[in-house]
């Protein structure tokens, strides 16, 4: 069975609502990406530079979540309020088959960045 987003949606959703998540960043859920929703969450995706790619990032809608416009493949930035301090989340996906380069986050990195995803890091150049 593989492992993307088609067989793994609903563990995923289980799993958010049972910790009372939020915030949810998912990688690697590909073409499905919208086929599992989450109630109560504004949702923002990215899609990815390959079948099983993408990266979708979830906010409770008791945030306020505002999409920042980023022309990076496979990333989703995203500033929240309505917590105790703003934060901004960068989700990223890097397949092995995708560039890699920080400077193009590297703008985006202010005071109060989560950065997080599936950097792929056992590709031997990191």
């Amino acid at each position: 069975m593989g492992k993307g987003w088609g067989t793994r949606a609903v563990e995923a959703i289980d799993l958010v609502y049972k910790v009372q998540a939020s915030i949810c960043i998912f990688t690697e859920v590909g073409e499905l990406w919208n086929t599992c929703r989450l109630p109560h969450f504004n949702t923002f995706y990215q899609k990815g530079t390959n079948k099983n790619g993408g990266v979708c990032i979830a906010v409770g809608k008791h945030l306020k979540a505002t999409r920042i416009e980023v022309n990076i493949p496979n990333t989703v930035i995203i500033d929240i309020t309505g917590l105790s301090e703003p934060i901004r989340i960068i989700g990223i996906y890097w397949p092995t088959s995708q560039q890699r380069d920080l400077d193009e986050i590297q703008p985006f990195v202010i005071e109060g960045t989560i950065l997080s995803g599936d950097f792929n890091a056992t590709v031997k150049e990191w």
